[in-house]
């Protein structure tokens, strides 16, 4: 009788270790598809940001061609997406001084 606790604590263990086993592999399969999803994301962000620096160097470089060009056209367009600029005025040259 004394004997038959033993086996039964033993049996008891070796299921809660693959129990644990078995835990253990489904976090890590888990784990390895919401890395996929973060890295997924994560390139995504990437992405757009690439897409923002051509965009503000697009409108960067349509406001300067309405600017000098006092272009109405490309103002408008500008306009009609809000993005609207006021023209500063030239720096003044001076003379080399001597």
């Amino acid at each position: 009788m004394h004997r038959s606790w033993q086996v039964w604590l033993r049996d008891g263990l070796g299921v809660l270790a693959l129990l644990l086993a078995i835990v253990n592999v489904a976090g890590a399969q888990r784990n390895r598809s919401l890395q996929g999803e973060v890295d997924t994301a994560q390139a995504n962000v990437q992405r757009g940001q690439a897409f923002a620096n051509v965009n503000n160097s697009l409108i960067q470089l349509l406001a300067k061609a309405a600017a000098e060009g006092n272009d109405p056209a490309i103002r408008a367009l500008l306009a009609s997406n809000g993005i609207t600029f006021k023209v500063s005025a030239a720096p003044a040259t001076s003379a080399p001084v001597q």
